[in-house]
Protein backbone atom coordinates (compact mmCIF):
# COMPACT_ATOMS: atom_id res chain seq x y z
CA UNK A 1 0.00 0.00 0.00
CA UNK A 2 1.18 3.04 -1.10
CA UNK A 3 -0.31 6.54 0.57
CA UNK A 4 0.19 10.23 -0.87
CA UNK A 5 3.08 11.05 1.80
CA UNK A 6 5.02 8.71 -0.39
CA UNK A 7 7.68 9.10 -2.72
CA UNK A 8 6.54 6.42 -4.57
CA UNK A 9 3.20 8.37 -5.23
CA UNK A 10 4.82 11.47 -6.29
CA UNK A 11 6.49 9.57 -9.17
CA UNK A 12 3.25 8.07 -10.39
CA UNK A 13 2.09 11.81 -10.54
CA UNK A 14 4.93 13.09 -12.80
CA UNK A 15 4.56 9.51 -14.55
CA UNK A 16 0.95 11.02 -15.17
CA UNK A 17 2.39 13.84 -16.37
CA UNK A 18 4.42 12.20 -19.26
CA UNK A 19 1.98 10.48 -20.12
CA UNK A 20 -0.61 12.90 -20.55
CA UNK A 21 2.13 14.53 -22.89
CA UNK A 22 2.18 11.79 -25.17
CA UNK A 23 -1.36 11.50 -25.40
CA UNK A 24 -1.67 8.44 -23.01
CA UNK A 25 -3.33 10.30 -20.35
CA UNK A 26 -6.86 8.72 -20.67
CA UNK A 27 -5.51 5.32 -20.01
CA UNK A 28 -3.34 6.54 -17.53
CA UNK A 29 -6.39 7.65 -15.40
CA UNK A 30 -8.51 4.82 -16.08
CA UNK A 31 -5.60 2.66 -14.19
CA UNK A 32 -4.98 5.11 -11.65
CA UNK A 33 -8.45 5.54 -10.25
CA UNK A 34 -8.82 1.43 -10.77
CA UNK A 35 -6.18 1.41 -7.79
CA UNK A 36 -7.04 4.10 -5.44
CA UNK A 37 -9.13 3.83 -2.00
CA UNK A 38 -9.37 5.21 0.85
CA UNK A 39 -9.87 4.79 4.66
CA UNK A 40 -8.23 4.47 8.03
CA UNK A 41 -4.81 2.91 7.51
CA UNK A 42 -0.93 2.46 8.57
CA UNK A 43 1.17 2.97 5.12
CA UNK A 44 3.14 -0.10 4.91
CA UNK A 45 6.16 1.84 2.59
CA UNK A 46 6.53 5.05 4.86
CA UNK A 47 4.23 4.29 7.90
CA UNK A 48 1.99 7.27 8.08
CA UNK A 49 -0.94 7.68 9.59
CA UNK A 50 -3.83 8.32 7.34
CA UNK A 51 -7.53 9.80 7.87
CA UNK A 52 -10.95 7.85 6.71
CA UNK A 53 -10.73 10.33 3.55
CA UNK A 54 -7.13 10.17 2.58
CA UNK A 55 -6.48 8.06 -0.54
CA UNK A 56 -3.94 4.93 -0.64
CA UNK A 57 -3.12 3.06 -3.60
CA UNK A 58 -3.70 -0.85 -3.09
CA UNK A 59 -2.29 -4.07 -5.23
CA UNK A 60 0.88 -1.80 -6.39
CA UNK A 61 2.62 -4.49 -7.47
CA UNK A 62 -0.08 -5.29 -10.13
CA UNK A 63 -0.63 -1.19 -10.47
CA UNK A 64 3.39 -0.63 -11.22
CA UNK A 65 2.98 -3.71 -14.27
CA UNK A 66 0.15 -1.83 -15.91
CA UNK A 67 1.97 1.22 -15.38
CA UNK A 68 5.35 -0.06 -16.61
CA UNK A 69 3.43 -1.71 -19.92
CA UNK A 70 1.11 1.97 -20.73
CA UNK A 71 4.73 3.33 -20.60
CA UNK A 72 5.84 1.18 -22.26
CA UNK A 73 3.48 2.58 -26.07
CA UNK A 74 5.89 5.24 -25.35
CA UNK A 75 8.77 3.37 -26.89
CA UNK A 76 6.54 2.59 -30.01
CA UNK A 77 9.60 4.36 -32.01
CA UNK A 78 12.56 1.48 -31.59
CA UNK A 79 14.00 -1.14 -33.78
CA UNK A 80 16.30 -3.98 -33.28
CA UNK A 81 19.55 -2.80 -34.24
CA UNK A 82 21.28 -5.37 -36.03
CA UNK A 83 23.89 -3.51 -37.74
CA UNK A 84 22.54 -3.10 -41.56
CA UNK A 85 22.05 0.47 -41.27
CA UNK A 86 25.91 0.69 -41.08
CA UNK A 87 26.30 -2.47 -43.52
CA UNK A 88 24.20 -0.27 -46.25
CA UNK A 89 25.62 3.31 -45.58
CA UNK A 90 29.35 1.77 -45.60
CA UNK A 91 28.17 1.00 -49.52
CA UNK A 92 26.61 4.55 -49.90
CA UNK A 93 29.48 5.93 -48.28
CA UNK A 94 32.02 3.86 -50.56
CA UNK A 95 29.98 5.06 -54.13
CA UNK A 96 30.00 8.92 -52.64
CA UNK A 97 33.72 9.10 -51.10
CA UNK A 98 36.81 7.89 -53.28
CA UNK A 99 39.97 8.95 -50.46
CA UNK A 100 40.23 5.74 -48.66
CA UNK A 101 39.99 5.81 -44.51
CA UNK A 102 37.65 8.78 -44.96
CA UNK A 103 34.42 5.40 -44.34
CA UNK A 104 34.84 5.32 -40.63
CA UNK A 105 35.20 8.59 -39.86
CA UNK A 106 32.27 9.99 -41.96
CA UNK A 107 29.99 6.83 -40.80
CA UNK A 108 30.52 8.06 -36.97
CA UNK A 109 29.43 11.70 -37.65
CA UNK A 110 26.74 11.16 -40.15
CA UNK A 111 25.16 7.62 -38.34
CA UNK A 112 22.70 7.61 -35.44
CA UNK A 113 24.28 5.50 -32.85
CA UNK A 114 22.07 2.45 -31.02
CA UNK A 115 21.74 2.71 -27.68
CA UNK A 116 20.69 -0.49 -25.17
CA UNK A 117 16.95 -0.53 -23.49
CA UNK A 118 18.47 -0.27 -20.36
CA UNK A 119 20.11 3.55 -20.92
CA UNK A 120 16.87 4.80 -22.80
CA UNK A 121 15.07 3.63 -19.82
CA UNK A 122 17.19 5.02 -17.93
CA UNK A 123 17.25 8.67 -20.61
CA UNK A 124 13.82 8.94 -21.16
CA UNK A 125 12.40 8.16 -17.39
CA UNK A 126 14.77 9.98 -15.55
CA UNK A 127 12.49 12.05 -13.59
CA UNK A 128 11.23 8.52 -11.59
CA UNK A 129 13.81 6.76 -10.44
CA UNK A 130 12.94 5.16 -7.44
CA UNK A 131 9.56 3.96 -9.66
CA UNK A 132 11.22 3.10 -12.88
CA UNK A 133 12.80 0.07 -10.82
CA UNK A 134 9.29 -1.41 -10.19
CA UNK A 135 8.27 -1.16 -14.24
CA UNK A 136 11.66 -1.98 -15.73
CA UNK A 137 10.64 -5.35 -16.04
CA UNK A 138 6.99 -4.56 -17.39
CA UNK A 139 8.21 -2.23 -20.01
CA UNK A 140 10.40 -4.93 -21.58
CA UNK A 141 7.84 -7.24 -21.45
CA UNK A 142 5.93 -5.01 -23.73
CA UNK A 143 8.69 -4.09 -25.91
CA UNK A 144 9.40 -7.63 -26.47
CA UNK A 145 5.61 -8.36 -27.64
CA UNK A 146 4.29 -5.46 -29.85
CA UNK A 147 7.20 -3.23 -30.30
CA UNK A 148 10.11 -5.15 -31.02
CA UNK A 149 8.20 -8.16 -32.63
CA UNK A 150 10.40 -10.86 -31.02
CA UNK A 151 8.91 -14.48 -31.32
CA UNK A 152 9.42 -15.49 -27.87
CA UNK A 153 8.61 -19.34 -28.91
CA UNK A 154 11.99 -19.15 -30.91
CA UNK A 155 14.09 -16.22 -30.34
CA UNK A 156 15.65 -15.00 -26.99
CA UNK A 157 13.86 -12.01 -25.60
CA UNK A 158 15.48 -8.50 -25.45
CA UNK A 159 16.68 -7.69 -22.37
CA UNK A 160 18.09 -4.18 -21.02
CA UNK A 161 21.48 -4.73 -22.67
CA UNK A 162 19.79 -5.02 -26.37
CA UNK A 163 20.74 -2.53 -28.67
CA UNK A 164 18.26 -0.43 -30.57
CA UNK A 165 17.76 2.47 -32.67
CA UNK A 166 15.14 5.00 -32.36
CA UNK A 167 13.99 6.71 -34.39
CA UNK A 168 15.33 10.05 -33.70
CA UNK A 169 18.53 7.95 -34.40
CA UNK A 170 17.46 7.16 -37.69
CA UNK A 171 16.49 10.78 -38.77
CA UNK A 172 19.23 11.62 -37.53
CA UNK A 173 21.09 9.36 -39.90
CA UNK A 174 18.90 10.71 -42.83
CA UNK A 175 19.37 14.11 -42.24
CA UNK A 176 22.94 14.14 -41.78
CA UNK A 177 24.01 11.94 -44.67
CA UNK A 178 20.83 11.94 -46.96
CA UNK A 179 20.61 15.88 -46.69
CA UNK A 180 16.36 14.97 -45.59
CA UNK A 181 14.69 17.86 -43.65
CA UNK A 182 13.36 16.36 -40.23
CA UNK A 183 13.03 19.76 -38.99
CA UNK A 184 9.59 20.04 -40.11
CA UNK A 185 6.97 19.57 -38.22
CA UNK A 186 4.78 16.54 -39.83
CA UNK A 187 2.22 16.19 -37.23
CA UNK A 188 -1.85 18.00 -37.22
CA UNK A 189 -1.53 18.39 -33.32
CA UNK A 190 2.88 19.55 -33.50
CA UNK A 191 1.30 21.41 -36.40
CA UNK A 192 -1.35 23.09 -34.49
CA UNK A 193 0.94 23.96 -31.24
CA UNK A 194 3.28 25.42 -32.94
CA UNK A 195 1.26 28.77 -33.61
CA UNK A 196 1.31 28.94 -29.78
CA UNK A 197 4.98 30.09 -29.59
CA UNK A 198 5.35 32.21 -32.30
CA UNK A 199 2.69 35.02 -30.59
CA UNK A 200 4.86 37.76 -29.13
CA UNK A 201 4.61 39.94 -26.20
CA UNK A 202 3.04 42.49 -28.40
CA UNK A 203 0.41 40.81 -29.79
CA UNK A 204 -0.81 39.21 -26.25
CA UNK A 205 -0.55 42.47 -24.86
CA UNK A 206 -3.29 43.88 -27.61
CA UNK A 207 -5.63 40.61 -27.31
CA UNK A 208 -5.73 41.85 -23.70
CA UNK A 209 -6.63 45.22 -24.28
CA UNK A 210 -8.93 43.79 -26.81
CA UNK A 211 -11.14 41.87 -24.42
CA UNK A 212 -11.05 44.69 -21.88
CA UNK A 213 -12.55 47.21 -24.82
CA UNK A 214 -15.14 44.35 -26.22
CA UNK A 215 -16.03 45.59 -29.79
CA UNK A 216 -12.49 45.08 -31.29
CA UNK A 217 -12.13 41.65 -29.90
CA UNK A 218 -13.26 40.04 -33.16
CA UNK A 219 -11.16 42.01 -35.27
CA UNK A 220 -7.89 40.47 -33.64
CA UNK A 221 -5.84 37.97 -35.66
CA UNK A 222 -4.80 36.54 -32.57
CA UNK A 223 -7.70 35.48 -31.13
CA UNK A 224 -9.43 34.30 -34.14
CA UNK A 225 -5.93 31.90 -34.92
CA UNK A 226 -6.42 30.75 -30.93
CA UNK A 227 -10.32 30.06 -31.29
CA UNK A 228 -9.47 28.03 -34.76
CA UNK A 229 -6.40 26.11 -32.61
CA UNK A 230 -8.34 24.92 -29.99
CA UNK A 231 -11.13 23.70 -32.16
CA UNK A 232 -9.22 22.20 -34.47
CA UNK A 233 -7.14 20.45 -31.50
CA UNK A 234 -10.69 19.40 -30.05
CA UNK A 235 -11.46 17.68 -33.51
CA UNK A 236 -8.44 16.07 -33.75
CA UNK A 237 -9.28 14.86 -30.16
CA UNK A 238 -6.49 16.40 -28.47
CA UNK A 239 -6.83 16.53 -24.36
CA UNK A 240 -7.51 13.41 -21.67
CA UNK A 241 -10.85 11.81 -21.04
CA UNK A 242 -11.31 11.46 -17.14
CA UNK A 243 -13.92 9.23 -15.33
CA UNK A 244 -14.63 8.43 -12.23
CA UNK A 245 -11.78 10.76 -10.65
CA UNK A 246 -11.12 11.19 -7.20
CA UNK A 247 -10.22 15.03 -6.03
CA UNK A 248 -9.25 17.35 -3.66
CA UNK A 249 -11.32 20.45 -3.14
CA UNK A 250 -10.29 22.87 -0.11
CA UNK A 251 -12.16 26.07 1.86
CA UNK A 252 -10.89 28.36 4.63
CA UNK A 253 -13.44 27.70 7.88
CA UNK A 254 -14.02 28.84 10.96
CA UNK A 255 -14.82 26.46 13.98
CA UNK A 256 -18.53 27.46 13.86
CA UNK A 257 -19.09 26.67 10.13
CA UNK A 258 -16.87 23.19 10.76
CA UNK A 259 -19.14 21.95 13.52
CA UNK A 260 -22.13 23.23 11.09
CA UNK A 261 -20.75 20.84 8.26
CA UNK A 262 -20.41 17.58 11.01
CA UNK A 263 -24.55 18.11 10.86
CA UNK A 264 -25.25 18.48 7.35
CA UNK A 265 -27.00 15.99 5.20
CA UNK A 266 -25.23 14.95 2.04
CA UNK A 267 -26.72 17.46 -0.19
CA UNK A 268 -26.29 20.53 1.80
CA UNK A 269 -22.71 19.30 2.10
CA UNK A 270 -21.89 19.23 -1.38
CA UNK A 271 -23.38 22.70 -1.36
CA UNK A 272 -20.75 24.26 1.11
CA UNK A 273 -17.97 21.64 -1.33
CA UNK A 274 -18.49 22.86 -4.55
CA UNK A 275 -20.48 26.40 -4.72
CA UNK A 276 -17.55 29.16 -4.13
CA UNK A 277 -16.68 31.44 -1.54
CA UNK A 278 -18.42 34.75 -1.89
CA UNK A 279 -16.01 37.83 -2.93
CA UNK A 280 -12.91 38.45 -4.93
CA UNK A 281 -12.44 34.20 -5.38
CA UNK A 282 -15.11 34.24 -7.85
CA UNK A 283 -13.22 35.44 -10.43
CA UNK A 284 -11.40 32.43 -10.88
CA UNK A 285 -8.00 31.96 -13.18
CA UNK A 286 -10.25 30.13 -15.75
CA UNK A 287 -13.44 31.47 -15.57
CA UNK A 288 -15.35 33.13 -18.45
CA UNK A 289 -16.68 35.99 -18.41
CA UNK A 290 -15.11 37.51 -15.15
CA UNK A 291 -18.08 34.95 -13.46
CA UNK A 292 -17.77 31.76 -11.13
CA UNK A 293 -18.45 29.11 -14.22
CA UNK A 294 -15.52 26.69 -12.98
CA UNK A 295 -15.17 24.40 -10.27
CA UNK A 296 -11.91 23.91 -9.49
CA UNK A 297 -10.01 21.32 -7.83
CA UNK A 298 -6.44 19.21 -7.62
CA UNK A 299 -5.50 15.76 -7.27
CA UNK A 300 -3.20 16.30 -3.94
CA UNK A 301 -4.81 18.09 -1.58
CA UNK A 302 -1.12 19.54 -0.32
CA UNK A 303 -1.30 21.88 -2.90
CA UNK A 304 -4.67 23.30 -1.78
CA UNK A 305 -2.76 24.29 1.53
CA UNK A 306 -0.46 26.46 -0.73
CA UNK A 307 -3.28 28.22 -2.89
CA UNK A 308 -5.73 28.88 -0.10
CA UNK A 309 -4.46 29.76 3.22
CA UNK A 310 -3.68 33.27 4.13
CA UNK A 311 -1.34 34.05 6.43
CA UNK A 312 -3.54 36.12 8.96
CA UNK A 313 -6.29 33.87 8.86
CA UNK A 314 -7.29 32.13 12.05
CA UNK A 315 -9.34 29.83 9.84
CA UNK A 316 -8.94 26.61 8.92
CA UNK A 317 -8.28 24.46 5.90
CA UNK A 318 -11.00 22.15 5.22
CA UNK A 319 -10.31 19.53 2.45
CA UNK A 320 -13.51 17.87 0.67
CA UNK A 321 -13.21 14.45 -1.40
CA UNK A 322 -14.77 14.38 -4.47
CA UNK A 323 -15.51 11.88 -7.11
CA UNK A 324 -16.52 12.84 -10.64
CA UNK A 325 -18.66 10.05 -12.37
CA UNK A 326 -19.48 11.28 -15.79
CA UNK A 327 -17.18 11.64 -18.57
CA UNK A 328 -15.22 14.71 -18.92
CA UNK A 329 -13.06 15.79 -21.75
CA UNK A 330 -9.89 18.32 -21.33
CA UNK A 331 -7.40 19.87 -22.36
CA UNK A 332 -4.05 19.69 -20.42
CA UNK A 333 -3.26 23.30 -21.06
CA UNK A 334 -0.33 23.66 -19.09
CA UNK A 335 1.95 21.01 -21.62
CA UNK A 336 -0.31 22.62 -24.87
CA UNK A 337 1.58 25.84 -24.49
CA UNK A 338 4.57 25.45 -21.72
CA UNK A 339 7.46 27.74 -21.96
CA UNK A 340 5.56 30.22 -24.52
CA UNK A 341 4.58 33.38 -23.89
CA UNK A 342 0.64 32.99 -24.08
CA UNK A 343 1.60 30.32 -20.77
CA UNK A 344 3.94 33.09 -18.82
CA UNK A 345 1.23 35.44 -19.46
CA UNK A 346 -1.95 33.13 -18.56
CA UNK A 347 0.36 31.92 -14.96
CA UNK A 348 1.62 35.74 -13.96
CA UNK A 349 0.75 35.99 -10.42
CA UNK A 350 -2.45 38.17 -9.54
CA UNK A 351 -2.55 40.86 -6.75
CA UNK A 352 -5.35 39.56 -4.94
CA UNK A 353 -5.42 42.72 -2.45
CA UNK A 354 -6.67 45.20 -5.45
CA UNK A 355 -10.02 43.81 -6.95
CA UNK A 356 -9.53 45.88 -9.90
CA UNK A 357 -6.00 44.86 -10.86
CA UNK A 358 -7.00 41.52 -10.02
CA UNK A 359 -9.90 41.09 -12.55
CA UNK A 360 -7.73 42.60 -14.98
CA UNK A 361 -4.64 40.26 -14.29
CA UNK A 362 -7.52 37.39 -15.08
CA UNK A 363 -8.80 38.63 -18.42
CA UNK A 364 -6.48 36.94 -20.68
CA UNK A 365 -6.61 33.39 -18.91
CA UNK A 366 -10.46 34.05 -18.87
CA UNK A 367 -10.71 34.63 -22.10
CA UNK A 368 -9.16 31.62 -22.91
CA UNK A 369 -10.99 29.57 -20.82
CA UNK A 370 -13.98 31.32 -22.74
CA UNK A 371 -12.47 30.21 -26.03
CA UNK A 372 -11.66 26.30 -24.78
CA UNK A 373 -15.37 26.26 -23.58
CA UNK A 374 -16.74 26.95 -26.62
CA UNK A 375 -14.41 24.66 -28.13
CA UNK A 376 -16.52 21.71 -26.55
CA UNK A 377 -14.09 20.93 -24.04
CA UNK A 378 -15.35 19.91 -20.64
CA UNK A 379 -12.37 21.91 -18.72
CA UNK A 380 -8.92 22.56 -18.13
CA UNK A 381 -5.80 20.64 -16.58
CA UNK A 382 -3.46 22.54 -15.49
CA UNK A 383 -0.39 23.12 -13.45
CA UNK A 384 -0.46 24.76 -10.41
CA UNK A 385 0.63 28.74 -10.22
CA UNK A 386 2.25 28.37 -6.77
CA UNK A 387 4.83 25.54 -6.32
CA UNK A 388 8.47 25.67 -5.17
CA UNK A 389 9.73 24.24 -8.38
CA UNK A 390 8.90 25.57 -11.58
CA UNK A 391 11.74 24.84 -13.68
CA UNK A 392 11.51 21.04 -13.73
CA UNK A 393 8.66 19.51 -16.51
CA UNK A 394 7.99 16.41 -14.87
CA UNK A 395 8.51 16.72 -10.76
CA UNK A 396 5.92 16.06 -8.05
CA UNK A 397 3.61 19.13 -8.79
CA UNK A 398 0.16 17.96 -8.67
CA UNK A 399 -2.59 18.66 -11.66
CA UNK A 400 -4.96 21.21 -11.17
CA UNK A 401 -8.38 20.63 -12.57
CA UNK A 402 -11.19 23.72 -14.00
CA UNK A 403 -14.27 21.72 -14.62
CA UNK A 404 -16.65 23.91 -16.60
CA UNK A 405 -19.93 24.93 -15.76
CA UNK A 406 -22.41 27.48 -17.05
CA UNK A 407 -22.84 28.95 -13.29
CA UNK A 408 -21.11 27.08 -10.25
CA UNK A 409 -23.86 28.70 -7.94
CA UNK A 410 -26.24 25.98 -9.30
CA UNK A 411 -25.13 22.57 -9.33
CA UNK A 412 -27.63 20.85 -11.94
CA UNK A 413 -24.46 19.90 -13.91
CA UNK A 414 -22.41 18.94 -11.36
CA UNK A 415 -25.09 16.24 -10.46
CA UNK A 416 -22.41 13.36 -10.75
CA UNK A 417 -19.83 14.65 -8.72
CA UNK A 418 -20.30 12.95 -4.85
CA UNK A 419 -18.54 13.98 -1.78
CA UNK A 420 -17.24 11.67 0.06
CA UNK A 421 -16.64 13.51 3.37
CA UNK A 422 -14.06 16.15 4.19
CA UNK A 423 -11.09 16.59 7.18
CA UNK A 424 -9.18 19.61 8.19
CA UNK A 425 -5.45 20.15 8.61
Amino acid sequence: MICEYCELDSEINCLGRYLIDNNLGTEFFDIQNSYLQSGRQVCDSCGSELSPKEYFYENEIDLFNRLGRLTAETFSDLRLYDGSDEDNLFYDIGDFFSEPGEHPEVLQSTVGSPITIGDLMDERLDFIPELLTYIKSSILAYLNENILGIDLDHEFPADNDTNVLTAESRKFTDRNFYGLDTDEITTVIDNLVSYVYTISDKQLIRLKNDELNDKYLDQNETYQKLKDLLLRLYKNNYGVTVTDKKLYRARLMGNSDIERLNKCEKELLKKDALTPPVGIPSQGRWNFGGKPTTLYASDKYNQLTREIREDSSEKKVVIFNLETNKERFLIPISLLTHQSKLYSMLTEPVNKKDSKEYNQQYVLSNLIGKIILNSHYDGIMYDPIIYKDNDSKYNDRPMNYAIFNSDVNNLDCFNDITVNGFFCL
